[in-house]
């Protein structure tokens, strides 16, 4: 797919798939869970794997679908004590064929549970009985596809020069996107409460092996915005735990943004890109004032966005800590205060510069009054 195309109709596409003619199956997946009933969980599964070599002729939106399906199986057998492979040796080829079509991970992904899982209530795919799961996966979507055009429009944004007057604009409608991130956040917190969190939903998110390799269980922490991040301030970052958290979560996202992390890394980022611009001029007139300002507001949002995640992440930890140490798409909990704290240094230099135009424009006016 060409750079910059909005993915929703493939999203579309996977979604209203059914390869492994599964929905049946699935529906009763969530009571067996209920139950722990795994002998039963088994037959289901059985029921739908498709025969040796079949996945190899699949699409890709084929075999996303069939891995969606199939991966709803691997965390509820991992939540009961099972690495999947190993009590159902027949799943191993099939998962590394899926994972070889769809250029992602031999496990059901984030992508795979929300966005390309039907959001109706007789079709869509669940884990477990509880209601807290449908606001999960809800709170994801409304982000999703927001998110990813907004990366995609920071991209073209990189291109543009402080001073063009298409920057402004762009950089409203990057951080409009984002504003879904906070819708996202803000529906989480209100419908989702950290104890039901992590004793109901957050076991079915556990690593499991595949293929001698450990693959990390659904998390919101594989939404693309990490992407986002190192293109706007990160891309030259050496902060070892911002490198070591965007090289885990790489190869979870898409493989048609993946290619984002490696065209700008090392590269100047946008913000700094700004700045030596902006220096270079040595005075601020219109429109590179107004860019600034709008490039701000991308920030402004980011940080509405990780202020909260933060907050509820440690409330979830509260309760998390008796079993697990690390949260559910296998990040530490400190993370996600670094990410708060790297965003707001990076802000901080824009703001800076900002206030400076600010001090310097009364003289100005009083110059041109006399």
């Amino acid at each position: 797919m060409e750079q910059g195309q909005n993915f929703a109709s493939m999203h579309a596409a996977i979604t209203a798939l059914d390869p492994l003619d599964a929905l049946a199956t699935m529906r009763r997946l969530p009571e067996l869970n209920q139950q722990k009933d795994v002998p039963g969980i088994l037959r289901l599964l059985h029921g739908i794997l498709p025969p040796p070599g079949k996945a190899r002729t699949w699409s890709y939106v084929e075999a996303a679908a069939a891995m969606r399906d199939i991966g709803f199986f691997l965390g509820s057998l991992k939540r009961h004590g099972h690495e999947p492979v190993e009590i159902v040796p027949a799943l191993e080829p099939i998962l590394l064929e899926l994972a070889r079509v769809t250029d992602l991970p031999p496990r059901e992904t984030l992508l795979h549970v929300t966005v390309w899982n039907p959001p109706s209530p007789d079709a869509e795919r669940r884990y477990t009985c509880c209601q807290a799961e449908v606001h999960l996966l809800e709170s994801v979507r409304i982000s999703m596809v927001s998110l990813e055009s907004a990366l995609h429009r920071l991209v073209e944004l990189y291109e543009l020069p402080i001073g063009s007057r298409l920057f402004a604009p762009m950089c409203d409608d990057v951080a409009e996107k984002l504003k879904k991130m906070v819708e996202s956040i803000v529906y989480a917190y209100r419908t989702i409460p950290p104890r039901v969190f992590v004793q109901e939903l957050r076991p079915y998110y556990d690593p499991i092996q595949v293929g001698g390799q450990s693959y990390l269980g659904p998390g919101a922490v594989e939404m693309p915005l990490f992407l986002l991040d190192h293109i706007l301030w990160g891309s030259r970052s050496e902060h070892a735990e911002y490198k070591s958290f965007k090289e885990t979560y790489l190869p979870y996202v898409l493989p048609q943004l993946r290619t984002l992390h490696g065209r700008f890394l090392g590269h100047i980022s946008l913000l700094e890109r700004v700045l030596e611009e902006v220096e270079a001029m040595g005075t601020l007139e219109e429109p590179v004032r107004g860019g600034l300002k709008s490039l701000d507001k991308i920030f402004e949002v980011l940080l509405r966005f990780r202020a909260p995640h933060v907050g509820l992440a440690e409330q979830a930890y509260q309760v998390e800590s008796e079993t697990h140490s690390v949260g559910s798409g296998g990040y530490a909990p400190s993370m996600l205060g670094d990410l708060l704290a790297l965003t707001r240094d990076a802000r901080s230099r824009l703001t800076a510069v900002l206030r400076g135009a600010e001090v310097s424009e009364p003289p100005a006016r009083m110059s041109m009054a006399r």
